[in-house]
């Protein structure tokens, strides 16, 4: 049994020296990932979190290092008592490529990671899964615009190649152990000490909660928290939350404490104990109050990551929104905003079926919803009312199954990057017109405005354009309007400074289009019958920018524009500054287009003084006037009103969805 233990002390040391060597290597990548993306005026000031942070971050990392030493561990126990030496030369080669492959998959989830925080500011969570279920050609194709991917890769091969030599070295390595055969003394005990010694690690903590699943704040500095997190744990955690939703759907009257007084989450959001308790849905049905009895035409469009706190650059130099200036300042605009989800299918789908996002919900159109019709959404009310209804994409309709469930939802035609092509006149080669994502913006409009050309009725129009979208392109012919950065921008921009420019421009041009668009529709005959309805997805620009002021809400701002003809516009008393969200838009347009007709609605209508303004964000984010609040999770108990006037919403949401057919 002697020549055993040498063994197993030797592979154990070798275990030891590679974990820590691979453990370096994971706190370098952590100062490379927080310089990186830096949001910190200065270092000096948060000297001592930082240093927590990268403790913690250290804990965080051996995690990881527990989970991959678990099969080791367990080999080295079961071959001690088989007491065969070429058992262990066999195992020592084993363990070489075991822990380079482990390796190799921690090291892309590192990378995966640090690119994902580079688009949406935060670390690999549930949207990550949705970009295998976006355009695979065209996620390779924003991949190989958007970085220097031949640099990359090579230096990525010369790091496996070190990284292998190392481990092999270590293994190859014959050392003395005989030294420290006194720690193998008693087989039995070491063993045991190894097997708690691996779940310790695992576990990172003596507390109640295990450290991946509960990471402690180190500072009052946000950023600084997140830093402690690495791609692996936010990996697992995002794979459990993706796995509970399709496993077994998230129970949101549950989530949020209403389970057995779903009455009492009505009250609160109806903000009266006065309610209608035995038909629940009565509670959120209202009828419209039409002011005039003329027939418009609707036209809202959804604008890729068209958020608001760049725009406070706005300069001759900096004109970030070109054509869209004039019409920002002539019309009306809620500037008080914030997006239902962070990522653009669960805004859509808000949006389209005029509910609220539920945080960590799967996106309808790719789930057992895919083929349901919730009548309550807004295309039934308009095609009862006579309009045409038609959904606009700049991209695939078969994006994320987008256009079967838009169908389910009774717009009567749906129309992609494909049909929009086909109905504009081709003066250029093909490849012009597109980019990898879809068709770019202004055909996009062009489109839209020969569909009210042509109309012989009434139209409902709902479009989402794909531009502002990675790998940022811009028409070969396009001039960007922005000429320079001011200091003030650079500083507040972190990063590649060479990529945010691409997506600077990128957002010009999406900008500059809708612009156009309205100055194109304002010189038209439309512009006396027709409403049109502009704002964004989310403001995924956040990944790249740091803010002064109230981060939770300004990381979330994006806007809702209202173009109205006159003679409407005069006869309504319009408050810009209430809170909302993309729940609130369609309740506001069956108010003014739909005469005397029954809806049921979440959101309100934001023309409406009476009711109270909320605007409702899929990270747990709920506002009203200047006050904002951000849940950890809907579990947690609170007796602030906006947080329960938030939780009690969602319960409502998901009991119209489950009883959709009432």
């Amino acid at each position: 049994m002697s020549s055993n233990k040498v063994l197993v002390l030797d592979i154990s040391k070798k275990l030891f020296f590679v974990h820590i060597i691979f453990l370096f290597f994971m706190t370098i990548f952590r100062v490379v990932f927080f310089s990186y993306y830096s949001e910190l005026d200065s270092f000096s000031n948060f000297s001592f979190d930082i240093a927590k942070m990268l403790f913690l971050g250290f804990r965080i990392d051996l995690t990881v290092i527990g989970y991959i030493q678990v099969i080791p561990t367990l080999f080295i126990i079961a071959l001690f008592y088989l007491n065969k030496d070429k058992f262990f030369k066999i195992f020592q080669n084993f363990l070489i490529y075991y822990l380079f492959i482990f390796y190799f998959i921690v090291t892309l989830l590192f990378l995966a990671d640090f690119g994902f925080y580079s688009y949406f500011k935060d670390h690999l969570n549930i949207l990550f899964f949705g970009l295998f279920e976006d355009d695979t050609v065209a996620l390779l194709k924003t991949f190989w615009e958007n970085y220097s991917v031949v640099p990359i890769l090579i230096t990525f091969t010369f790091y496996l190649i070190f990284l292998f030599f190392i481990i092999k070295k270590i293994f190859k390595n014959n050392s003395e152990n005989s030294k420290l055969i006194f720690l193998i003394k008693i087989p039995f005990i070491f063993f045991i000490f190894l097997i708690l010694f691996n779940f310790f690690i695992i576990r990172g903590t003596f507390g109640m909660y295990p450290l991946g699943k509960m990471i402690p704040n180190v500072s009052a500095n946000e950023y600084i928290n997140k830093m402690s997190q690495n791609g692996v744990r936010a990996f697992i955690t995002a794979y459990d939350v993706r796995n509970k939703f399709k496993k077994s759907k998230i129970d949101y009257i549950k989530e949020t404490g209403f389970e057995n007084n779903i009455v009492d989450a009505f009250k609160i959001h109806k903000k009266s104990s006065n309610i209608d308790e035995q038909n629940l849905l009565n509670n959120i049905t209202y009828r419209t109050k039409k002011i005039d009895n003329e027939d418009y035409n609707v036209v809202v469009i959804m604008v890729e990551s068209f958020g608001m706190p760049i725009l406070k650059y706005q300069s001759e130099e900096f004109d970030i929104m070109g054509n869209l200036k004039k019409h920002f300042e002539e019309d009306i605009l809620f500037t008080n905003i914030i997006s239902e989800g962070d990522g653009t299918i669960a805004s859509l789908e808000a949006l389209l079926l005029n509910i609220p996002y539920r945080p960590n919900s799967f996106p309808f159109s790719q789930s057992d919803y895919a083929q349901t019709s919730f009548t309550f959404s807004p295309a039934f009310l308009y095609n009862a009312k006579g309009y045409n209804t038609s959904f606009i994409y700049g991209g695939d309709s078969t994006w994320r199954d987008l256009g079967k469930f838009v169908k389910y939802q009774d717009y009567k035609t749906v129309e992609g990057k494909q049909d929009i092509f086909s109905s504009i006149k081709i003066t250029q080669k093909e490849s012009e017109y597109f980019h990898p994502w879809g068709i770019y913006d202004e055909y996009l409009y062009d489109h839209i405005l020969n569909k009210l050309e042509i109309s012989n009725g009434k139209e409902m129009i709902l479009a989402l354009s794909t531009n502002n979208h990675p790998p940022y392109n811009i028409p070969n012919g396009y001039k960007s309007k922005i000429l320079s950065y001011s200091e003030d921008l650079k500083n507040h921009i972190t990063g590649d400074f060479s990529l945010a420019e691409q997506r600077l421009k990128s957002y010009g041009y999406a900008l500059d289009s809708v612009g156009t668009f309205l100055d194109k529709f304002k010189q038209s005959r439309f512009k006396e019958n027709t409403i049109v309805v502009i704002t964004a997805d989310n403001n995924t620009i956040e990944g790249i920018m740091k803010y002064d002021d109230n981060p939770i809400f300004t990381s979330k701002n994006i806007p809702i524009y209202f173009y109205l003809p006159q003679k409407l516009k005069e006869k309504l008393e319009i408050d810009t500054t209430v809170a909302g969200s993309q729940k609130d838009i369609f309740p506001t347009l069956y108010n003014l287009t739909l005469k005397d007709t029954k809806y049921l609605s979440i959101g309100n209508n934001l023309f409406d003084k009476i009711h109270p303004h909320f605007g409702f964000n899929g990270s747990m984010i709920v506002n009203n006037g200047s006050e904002v609040r951000k849940l950890n999770n809907l579990k947690e108990t609170s007796e602030d009103e906006l947080v329960n006037y938030y939780k009690a919403s969602l319960a409502v949401t998901e009991y119209l969805i489950n009883n959709k057919e009432e």
